[in-house]
This record gives C-alpha cells, structure tokens and sequence, in this order.
C-alpha cells in the first residue's frame, strides 16, 4: 500500500510540474502571465498582475499599459516603484488615499504616470507612458485640434469646443433619479 501511495504522489507531482498541456492545466510553477514585462516601462509587473491586452495600447514606445490582479494595491505599488528604480526611473510626485495611488516617474526624456486603484475584487494599474514635452509646448486635442489662448480647431465638441448637442451656456442637465443624488452637469 505505501507503494502505490508513493507512485501517485510522484504521478501528480510530475503531472503538475508537466504541466498536462492535453488536459489543458497550466503548470503552477511555471512562469505563466503574472511575470510579463512592460513594454513601455521595461520592468516586470509585480506577481499577481497580469496585462490586459484589451486594454493596453502601445505605439514606439508611448502609451496604455493596463494590468490587473488579485494583489493588494500597495503590494503593487511597492512593487513597480522597487522595479521602476532598479531600472533608473526617478519618482518625481506622489498622491494617494484609501485604496488609490498615483505616482509620477521620470527617466531621461521619458515620463510615466502610473495609477494604483484597488477596485471590489481586484487591484488595477494604469501605466501611461511617452517622451516628455519640450517647454512652451501647446496643447494637443482629441480629433486634431490644438490650444491656442483658448481657441480650439476641433469641430466635434472636444475640450475647447462644446459638441452640437450640449446644452446652451447656462443651462444644466441631469442624470439618474434625484431622491438618489444622482448627478448634475451645469455649464460655467
């Protein structure tokens, strides 16, 4: 009996360690995806996060990175601040309250921002990453629009230019039922 006992252990273990590719089980040693690595900031996510793929946009280096995962958000945050500086990323602000952070780094000409938010299930971080700016430069608008003294070029209502259908200068509109608070938009 401790015979049989030894060769299924052994049996699971290796099934384990195998990975069992036909039986569609991933192996729970293996590195799988919570070991990616940010293509926008060049550092590993934290064990527990996985990217979002749906979600993450990158272009040359600048852009979106969303991860997520069942991790504390200050195990998160601890974790790519540890990272972003072995990596030579300075932190140049910080902010947080219960259950949100976000942090500024720099690196040369490169600036990131990343947002730490602990949500009902699960911890989500936004990495937005680019090239800094040259000083005095202007505005750019969703839709091709810049900001110049105020004025925008963009037709189709982005943040210079009210959309068609906003209502006039003065006016409110509302959302949701009122006995709940719901929420109220008043033009300034």
């Amino acid at each position: 009996m401790p015979r049989l006992f030894v060769t299924l252990s052994l049996c699971a273990l290796l099934a384990l360690t195998g990975g069992c590719a036909t039986l569609g089980i991933d192996n729970p040693f293996g590195p799988g995806e919570d070991t990616r690595q940010s293509q926008l900031l060049g550092v590993p996510f934290p064990a527990g996060m996985s990217l979002s793929a749906d979600h993450s946009r990158v272009n040359g280096g600048e852009g979106v990175e969303v991860a997520f995962g069942q991790v504390t958000s200050s195990t998160v945050a601890q974790g790519l601040f540890n990272s972003l500086q072995a990596a030579g990323w300075q932190l140049r602000l910080q902010q947080s309250r219960a259950g949100k952070g976000i942090s500024v780094y720099e690196n040369g000409e490169r600036m990131a921002v990343v947002v730490v938010e602990s949500q009902t299930v699960q911890t989500v971080a936004t990495i937005c990453a680019g090239n800094r700016l040259p000083d005095g430069s202007m505005l750019s608008l969703p839709g091709g629009g810049s900001s110049a003294g105020g004025e925008s070029g963009d037709s189709e209502g982005g943040f210079g230019t009210p959309a068609a259908d906003a209502p006039p200068v003065g006016t409110s509109e509302s959302w949701g039922a009122p006995s709940s608070g719901g929420l109220q938009e008043r033009a300034l």
